[in-house]
């Protein structure tokens, strides 16, 4: 005899099975989280589009959207500063390499210098990249793991790791640019 539910009806083998479907998509989201959902898919009007007017470092853009001049910090990552060279520069032109003219921003949050934080994907390209996930895969940025709970990046950058990719080709304090900074105060 099936289980019953509420007010004693039958459990049929339908809904038992929903149930199981239910509980293993909520443990896949639990496990995967962000990763379940392929970064070069778009759910419509959530970016604004923009032009690209200038690449400031590894992790910054100057765009203009629909007239406005926005200063945009890639969400999640955190690139070499300026006066950790060689590594800034080779950042800041990857960046330079994977934008297109075209972008499209989808805005998460503001920092504390009122700056845009958000994802920027290549727009018209031969395929839609996140720049953000792009330039840590690259091995041209660190994840910013105070700011990123996106397990897409963490992976993306152990794999960048393993390979000695860009900034993991030789260890130093270009590696994590958050310490770097606070150091130079």
């Amino acid at each position: 005899m099936a289980d019953s539910g509420p007010r004693g009806r039958r459990r049929t083998p339908l809904s038992t099975l929903l149930i199981a479907l239910l509980l293993v998509g909520a443990w896949a989201v639990e496990r995967w989280g962000p990763g379940l959902i392929p970064g070069n898919w778009s759910f419509g009007a959530s970016g604004r589009t923009c032009r690209l007017d200038t690449v400031l470092d590894g992790d910054s853009l100057r765009l203009t959207c629909q007239g406005e001049r926005v200063e945009v910090r890639l969400h999640c990552i955190d690139a070499p500063e300026h006066k950790q060279r060689p590594w800034s520069d080779r950042s800041r032109d990857s960046l330079r390499q994977l934008a297109t003219r075209q972008l499209e921003l989808v805005p998460i949050d503001k920092d504390r210098f009122g700056r845009t934080v958000g994802d920027v994907y290549s727009v018209g390209a031969k395929q839609r990249l996140l720049l953000n996930l792009e330039q840590v895969r690259s091995g041209n940025a660190a994840v910013y793991a105070r700011y990123c709970e996106d397990k897409r990046f963490f992976r993306a950058e152990r794999e960048a790791r393993e390979a000695k990719r860009g900034i993991w080709s030789r260890k130093g304090e270009h590696q994590t640019p958050w310490i770097f900074r606070h150091r130079k105060r």
